[in-house]
């Protein structure tokens, strides 16, 4: 709670130094040495202090609003395929407008995005295609799609196996090790924050997607969701008021599980040089200045212990939410 009250007030704190300013003559200083520099500084005369409270709000910025995003789309296509299993009946329609959506989105999110990073143009190119992007969606949901409902063949109803094409797709990605996305990618792609959150969404969704399909199956045979469903209400509704509800106590478990391990694997591979901008302050990057001087010892107690306390503290939480998550399903 402290360290996330610092990062709070760090826009307002009174700090001598910015994280990348380099003080030359003041290189390697021991900590409590000098005022000016209380936890030392690294190779390159960087102030430690500053970089370790920088890199917390980096680091739990990347971990938060990835695991957020990837806890979302998790949680939405487990229940999904959970609920319906593989006799989901979907228009042709609302399945083309969906494939061309997932297409457009690919597209102008991230293909363009990333060649606007290879290219080194402006950034307000890339939010142009962003822009773009949500604008021919809106275009095809909205006004496309009611032109499709008219023509009979496109009216029609298929089954959509959305439990097993969810699983099989779980799988394919699960059998992907995360560290040789990264190092692939890595080595086509330039250092790059919105390329490494790209990646870690693509890999952590999994995860809430197979917790939120095994809970939406077993609660889809309680007597409260046949009821729901006998009284007339839509699976939409059913799933928003009665399903969703009942599953969110372990997805907010995961997603604390998850907050810490890409706080660990984000400091991991700022260490190792990879995914990440030099210029890019992280916990991984102070430690990393080790390497130039076996002795500055204080380049990896501080950050390090900032980080097993943060992911100690992560855990210790995660544990008491199970237990009451467990509590809560006794009574």
């Amino acid at each position: 709670m402290g360290l996330i009250l610092f990062i709070l007030l760090l826009p307002v704190m009174p700090l001598a130094y910015t994280p990348n300013q380099m003080d030359l003559q003041h290189t390697f200083l021991e900590p409590f040495v000098s005022t000016a520099h209380l936890f030392g500084t690294d190779q390159l005369g960087r102030d430690v202090l500053v970089n370790i409270l920088y890199g917390a709000r980096n680091g739990l910025a990347i971990a938060f609003i990835v695991m957020l995003l990837s806890t979302i789309v998790g949680t939405t296509i487990g229940a999904v395929a959970g609920y319906f299993g593989n006799t989901y009946k979907i228009s042709r329609s609302l399945l083309l407008v969906i494939i061309a959506t997932v297409a457009i989105i690919a597209y102008y999110g991230l293909y363009l995005p990333m060649q606007v990073k290879l290219q080194d143009l402006p950034v307000r190119v890339g939010y142009t295609s962003a822009i773009v992007g949500v604008a021919i969606s809106f275009i095809l949901w909205f006004a496309v799609r009611p032109l499709l409902r008219r023509a009979s063949f496109l009216n029609k109803h298929v089954s959509f196996p959305a439990d097993a094409l969810t699983l099989r797709t779980i799988e394919l990605v699960t059998s992907l090790p995360k560290l040789l996305i990264l190092i692939s990618v890595a080595a086509f792609a330039p250092p790059s924050v919105f390329i490494l959150c790209v990646i870690f969404i693509f890999t952590y969704w999994t995860t809430p997607a197979r917790l939120a399909r095994a809970e939406m199956l077993r609660i889809k045979q309680l007597p409260y969701m046949e009821a729901a469903l006998s009284l007339g209400l839509k699976h939409r509704q059913i799933i928003l008021t009665q399903g969703l509800p009942n599953i969110i106590s372990p997805v907010v478990v995961n997603f604390i599980f998850g907050v810490g391990s890409l706080l660990a694997i984000e400091s991991t591979l700022s260490f190792l040089g990879i995914g990440l901008p030099p210029t890019f302050p992280s916990w991984g990057r102070t430690i990393s200045g080790i390497r130039s001087d076996l002795s500055a010892w204080w380049l990896v107690v501080f950050p390090g212990g900032f980080l097993a306390i943060t992911l100690l503290a992560l855990h210790i939480c995660s544990f008491y939410l199970l237990q009451l998550t467990q509590e809560k399903r006794k009574v």
